[in-house]
């Protein structure tokens, strides 16, 4: 991962915590702030019930927003697929000019790339694909049935998350591309690209009646994700979704 000859401690940091997450022990409590001894103005409070007007949709998909971990064996088709990735991370115009992608990127340097791994579909050769976003393809960079590896790899999930689904995104970083612009800072603005991009993953999920469940980490170094993805040296896997239908 090292694009530069000068010691960077956020490269260092990013090297140092691919390793497996161990829990700590905390307090499972919800936590939060209040100020007891100031005035406070009650808020409208929110609330969804189906049989609104079509106009309140987007207040579903806001309101209906959460983790799926329970899966049904239907398969992943490729508009379900391609409608994910386009609007989850596509560009924001197909006039062939724009270059805003659906998501915020700190300084346009988009450092997050995107993968598919399909591991079910009727229409969909199983493999894994390379969201190309600028030409809005998917480039199918190896074909077989992975789903081995990623029920090996996320082994560590099976008692919260169904693992039989048909489909993972991974992202991946690319830090030259802020680093380069803002240094160590640069690696914190990454990771806050991230964050943009899956919250965009779960609405859109959401609104096409997808599940998504993110995935933090697996049982094993993240290097076992570059090795699948058969990335070089100055590209690292860090975030995993499961991605299908959710159990009715």
């Amino acid at each position: 991962m090292n694009f530069t000859n000068k010691y960077s401690l956020a490269l260092d940091y990013h090297e140092n915590s691919k390793f497996p997450l161990v829990a700590q022990t905390y307090d499972p409590k919800v936590q939060y702030k209040i100020y007891p001894n100031t005035r406070a103005i009650a808020l409208e409070k929110n609330s969804y019930e189906k049989g609104h007007k079509k106009e309140d949709e987007f207040l579903r998909v806001i309101l209906q927003r959460k983790s799926t971990r329970d899966f049904s064996r239907k398969n992943i088709d490729f508009d379900s697929l391609s409608r994910l990735l386009t609007l989850s991370f596509g560009l924001r115009s197909d006039d062939g000019k724009s270059i805003f992608r659906t998501y915020a990127s700190a300084g346009r340097r988009f450092p997050v790339e995107v993968y598919a791994i399909v591991l079910r579909s009727d229409d969909m050769e199983k493999g894994i694909y390379h969201y190309n976003i600028c030409d809005n393809k998917v480039e199918i960079i190896k074909s077989g049935d992975y789903s081995g590896e990623i029920i090996e790899f996320y082994a560590n999930q099976s008692d919260l998350v169904t693992l039989d689904v048909p489909c993972v995104i991974l992202f991946s970083l690319v830090l030259e591309r802020s680093m380069g612009k803002y240094g160590e800072r640069g690696y914190r603005f990454a990771l806050l690209d991230a964050g943009h991009m899956s919250q965009n993953l779960y609405l859109v999920a959401t609104y096409l009646n997808l599940g998504v469940v993110a995935l933090g980490a697996g049982i094993e170094n993240d290097e076992k994700l570059n090795e699948l993805l058969s990335l070089c040296n100055r590209e690292s896997a860090f975030y995993g979704f499961f991605v299908g239908h959710p159990q009715t």
